[in-house]
């Protein structure tokens, strides 16, 4: 079976014997707390949690401590402007003046390849975006003037411009229930992604979401599953998910089953990989699996 990799970026707090978020890759928001939009599921809360990088000083500033300490690699992320992108080529002069760090960000919603272009030329190697597989919680939960098409636009122009993409699906995020989730999971055959992370619906304190069910372990389980049967490429668990003894199942299933790797394991689990497939441990964000994996099994 091909190894497993865990990863365990500054995304949290996050201690095991094994593997600890303090070294970390750092994510740092290009625009602070601000967003065009207001998610019922998020509404700029994750951002908090983000170094700030809504300036050009403090942008590189972060990226020189970030250089300095000696880690590989920055997340990017931040709201998205009124177009759906993420403006992280504000920054391109900057990210030039590093190139030994890998730079993986969440590009937002990419209307035209002109704008994926711009991200290409800033550096960006691996884009993050959310898949969302229905029109109606594109309405009614991201509140955003966009389309199913537009978000399997946003893979396409990113792939045609030399950019890995690594989607996002969120179990329990779409109006239409798991069958929405699998629904978007399935779409993304359409674009050949590089890597495929689940990560599951985390009700937020302060979002009109906060009383919302979190996705049971069955349904993590099941959405993962899917995912394996569909791509070749990577499949991880992603970073944002569920927690809790209930969902130690879903991480052992992912073990047995070949599921490619993901952050911030319990430390129960990584002992339970240690008795069954090569484990690699990473500080880096689980998006760079794509890389991780060319170097450790297209061989």
């Amino acid at each position: 079976m091909r190894p497993i990799f865990f990863y365990a970026p500054y995304l949290k707090k996050y201690e095991t014997d094994y593997l600890s978020s303090d070294d970390g890759w750092r994510p740092i928001s290009v625009t602070g707390t601000s967003c065009a939009f207001s998610c019922k599921h998020c509404e700029t809360r994750v951002l908090e949690g983000m170094e700030d990088g809504s300036t050009k000083a403090k942008f590189e500033s972060v990226l020189e401590r970030v250089s300095s300490s000696g880690q590989k690699g920055v997340i990017l992320s931040g709201g998205s402007s009124p177009r759906g992108d993420v403006p992280i080529w504000k920054y391109t002069e900057v990210l030039k003046k590093y190139p030994n760090l890998t730079v993986i960000a969440h590009t937002g919603v990419v209307k035209s390849r002109e704008i994926a272009r711009r991200f290409k030329e800033s550096g960006v190697k691996i884009g993050l975006l959310d898949m969302v597989g229905d029109q109606e919680t594109i309405d009614q939960v991201l509140g955003q003037p966009f389309t199913v098409k537009d978000y399997l636009n946003s893979f396409r122009y990113l792939k045609e411009e030399g950019i890995k993409i690594a989607p996002h699906v969120i179990v329990g995020l779409s109006r239409k229930g798991i069958e929405g989730d699998l629904h978007a999971l399935e779409l993304l055959s359409e674009v050949n992604p590089d890597a495929v992370i689940i990560v599951g619906l985390m009700p937020l304190v302060g979002t009109p979401y906060k009383n919302t069910r979190e996705p049971s372990p069955e349904e993590l389980a099941k959405v993962l599953l899917r995912a394996r049967e569909l791509f070749s490429n990577p499949v991880m668990l992603g970073c944002a998910r569920p927690r809790g003894k209930a969902y130690i199942s879903v991480e052992r299933l992912a073990v047995d089953q070949g599921i490619d790797g993901m952050a911030f394991p319990s430390e129960e689990t990584i002992e339970y990989a240690k008795d069954k497939r090569e484990v690699v441990l990473s500080h880096a964000c689980c998006g760079n699996v794509i890389h991780d994996f060319l170097l450790r099994v297209s061989i």
